[in-house]
């Protein structure tokens, strides 16, 4: 995902916290994090945007759970630090990191220049971008290039909308109709308006797309080749460099001891890890 790099009213974000267990000290202590580094001593709070499966939603029991909440609760762990997730609409993530709702983000933050001018980072895996239909592929869709005409749904303030709206150009500047694109605050509201067939297509990432297509058998389809394959990672204040290495020397730490590798793979993202280094 993406997210709007310039700063916006603190309104915009949504939700409230939920706690995801980690432990409180029995970790490698791998790096040590000052308190003043922490919203709450001994506790690394995250922003996520808890409405995207595989990586982050709630289950039946309303526990966040997902491929990118075990691995901030490993890194967590190794810090010696608990962990809890702030659930923060994802037009409001940055501006909630920077209002210190949270310490990090995790939350399929693409890393791109202009992000990079606002936060730091720290890369911990692979994501793409891909057009979602509906089974059987009714409108005969078949990729970005010819969603001229027809409606998409995608989020609010995520890369695939930039990537719509560039191809909407496109298709004017050729004479053709142009894409019109909702967009919705919550992945799973726009995933939900392709179900009811109320657009033609959902632009979203490849890891979304799998999981709908996993959980909803006979219900969706990808067409065309995954785009804008990209590095994802966790999000720090540029005022929190202290937390920032603290981070690199955790994820490094759960790459080295085989977590991060078996969280990717009990989620079916293993061709989403990034190279060993």
């Amino acid at each position: 995902m993406a997210v709007v790099a310039a700063a916006t009213l603190l309104s915009a974000c949504g939700g409230g916290s939920t706690g995801s267990d980690s432990s409180s000290g029995s970790g490698g202590g791998s790096a040590a994090v000052p308190s003043s580094s922490l919203i709450s001593s001994g506790t690394l709070t995250f922003c996520a945007d808890i409405s995207a499966p595989p990586l982050t939603y709630f289950d039946k029991d309303q526990k966040a759970v997902g491929t990118e909440i075990e691995l901030g609760d490993a890194i967590a762990k190794q810090l010696g630090l608990k962990s809890t997730w702030q659930n923060v609409a994802f037009n409001g993530i940055i501006p909630a990191l920077q209002g210190r709702q949270c310490d990090a983000i995790m939350s399929q933050l693409y890393i791109k220049p202009e992000r990079e001018k606002v936060v730091d980072f720290v890369p911990y895996m692979y994501a793409g971008n891909t057009v979602l239909v509906k089974a059987g592929n009714p409108g005969a869709v078949t990729g970005i290039e010819n969603l001229c005409g027809r409606k998409v749904a995608a989020q609010t303030g995520t890369t695939i909308v930039d990537l719509l709206d560039a191809q909407a150009k496109k298709c004017q500047a050729a004479g053709k109709p142009t894409i019109a694109v909702s967009k919705f605050g919550r992945d799973s509201e726009a995933q939900q308006q392709l179900k009811l067939g109320l657009v033609d297509a959902y632009g979203t990432t490849v890891e979304i797309a799998g999981y709908a297509i996993k959980q909803q058998p006979g219900t969706f389809e990808t067409v065309g080749k995954p785009f804008g394959k990209i590095e994802t990672g966790i999000a720090t204040a540029k005022s929190n460099a202290a937390l920032n290495a603290a981070l690199v020397k955790a994820f490094a730490a759960v790459r080295a001891d085989g977590t991060y590798d078996a969280i990717l793979k009990n989620w079916s993202l293993t061709d989403d890890a990034l190279p060993a280094s």
